[in-house]
Formats: C-alpha cells, structure tokens, sequence
C-alpha cells in the first residue's frame, strides 16, 4: 500500500526555510516526514536552497543598511584595528572581530554591530575578544588594504568619515605637556600617507610623514618585542591646525574615550588661544 502523501503548505514552508532558518531536517521533524520529503516540496515549489553557513547560523542578520557615511567610517575602522574574514569563500556569514583592553571599545563595536547581527565577549588573560556575526551584505569589510578607496577620497565627507574610523581605532589624541596633541602610528604607509594629502587638502599644517621605526626593530628589550613592519606616523600639533582637524573629526567619531579626548583637547587649545590659566 502506498505511503499518503504529506503536504506542506508553500507559505509554511518558505516561513520556516528561509526567515526561520530551519533545517530540513528539523522541518521534517514538525511534519513527521524524512528530510527527502521536505526537499522534494521545495524542488515542487521551485525553492533555492540556502547556503549551510546561513542555517547554521542561529542567530538572526540585518542588513547593512547602506548609508553611505557609516560605509566609509566602517571601512576606516576596520581598517585601523578590525579582523574581518569569513570562515569559507562560500560562506554567507562575515566575522569582524578584535581584542581589546577597554569597555569603551567593547561598548563602540555593540553600537556599531548589534543592530546587524550577534555581538559576542570573551574574556581572556589580559584582554577581551569581541566577535561580531553579520552577513554578506558586510562583504564590503573583507578587503584589508593599505589605501583609500577611490570613491571615499573623492568625497571629503566621506574621507573626514572615513578618517574618523580610523583615528578611532588607532588614534591618539591627547595633551601632554600642558600641550594638545594628534598623532596616528601604523604599519600602513599607504593609509598615513593618505591621511597627509588630506590634511593639506583641508589647509591642515603638519610634518610630513615619518618612519619611526622598522621592521624587526626591537622596541621592548625585556620582552624582545619587534616591529612586525616600518612603522610610520603622521602628527599635527600647531596650534590652529589641530583646532581645524578636531573640529572636522569631532561629528563623525563614535568612540566614547576619543570624543573625551578630543573635548579634553579643544578646551586646551581654548585656554592657550586666549590665554586662560
């Protein structure tokens, strides 16, 4: 005698595979039928299957909601002090991910992420790993490059957005000496050179680049820690000059501690411009 036939309705089938992101198996399981049930109704249906990594995934991804100066900031960030990377090419899921020492950082990367995917904390010996699960519309974050996109450079918004990104993951602004400083030490020549023309762009006066250390240069000699690169810096501290770029940076940075530094910062710059003790 031949087995009934089991029907799973299309609607049911498409709520369940694709925006609850079960598995055939598991819907096989809802109807009392075997997986081979549940892939011949989706070939009936003419349903594409997903990739694995996105069933897998248990946790649900938004979109990257395509604003155009989050995507440049994002990349600066990225760039500065993100690794981003997917498990395999096929994968759908995007893993952007970095350790830190600071709550302020942790905080900055779940208001940037949260709202797209899963933000996960570990905590280690010295520091924590911060895990960011999205999807692949975050494609755009893969490429690690040691230059500014074309279309970012072209845009001074989008560079001063972009710019934020990265002085908020590798900046360094700070007084010192009773004195407001900036200053960005990386291994990316391409990028401190970049962050040069811009700041002539924007009649912002500084030294040129520099090199202030190179590649297994060892800087710690009781730990024998070396420079993994050159590493090069770029420093603007004349006194109008670091007003300006401050203010340009100030809108776009979305760190906690680097907006406190940069109002630490301007209200120096305030106080020796007027001469206030």
């Amino acid at each position: 005698m031949a087995r009934e036939r089991i029907e799973i309705p299309k609607g049911d089938l498409e709520r369940l595979y694709y925006l609850e992101k079960k598995s055939k198996y598991k819907i096989g399981a809802i109807y009392n039928c075997s997986f081979k049930t549940v892939l011949n109704r989706m070939r009936e249906f003419g349903m594409r299957p997903l990739h694995r990594s996105v069933i897998q995934s248990r946790y649900t991804k938004t979109d990257f909601n395509e604003n155009i100066f989050d995507k440049a900031y994002l990349i600066g960030f990225r760039l500065g002090d993100l690794n981003v990377y997917k498990t395999s090419p096929n994968s759908q899921v995007v893993i952007a991910r970095c350790s830190t020492t600071t709550q302020e950082q942790i905080d900055l990367l779940r208001a940037l992420f949260e709202k797209y995917g899963k933000v996960t904390i570990s905590k280690g010996n010295h520091s924590y790993g911060v895990n960011c699960l999205l999807n692949s519309t975050f494609d755009f974050l893969l490429p690690k490059n040691d230059s500014v996109e074309t279309w970012i450079t072209k845009h001074n918004k989008y560079s001063t957005a972009f710019a934020a990104g990265y002085v908020d993951a590798e900046g360094n602004v700070k007084v010192y000496d009773g004195r407001a400083r900036f200053k960005i030490d990386s291994y990316d020549k391409g990028i401190i050179h970049w962050f040069y023309d811009w700041f002539l762009k924007n009649a912002i006066s500084c030294p040129k680049p520099s090199l202030i250390g190179s590649k297994d240069q060892i800087y710690n000699q009781k730990l024998k820690y070396k420079y993994n690169k050159d590493l090069w810096r770029i420093r603007v501290s004349e006194q109008s000059s670091l007003t300006k770029l401050l203010l340009l940076l100030k809108p776009y940075l979305k760190h906690g501690g680097r907006i406190r530094d940069v109002n630490q910062c301007l209200g120096n710059l305030y106080k020796r411009h007027f001469k206030i003790q």
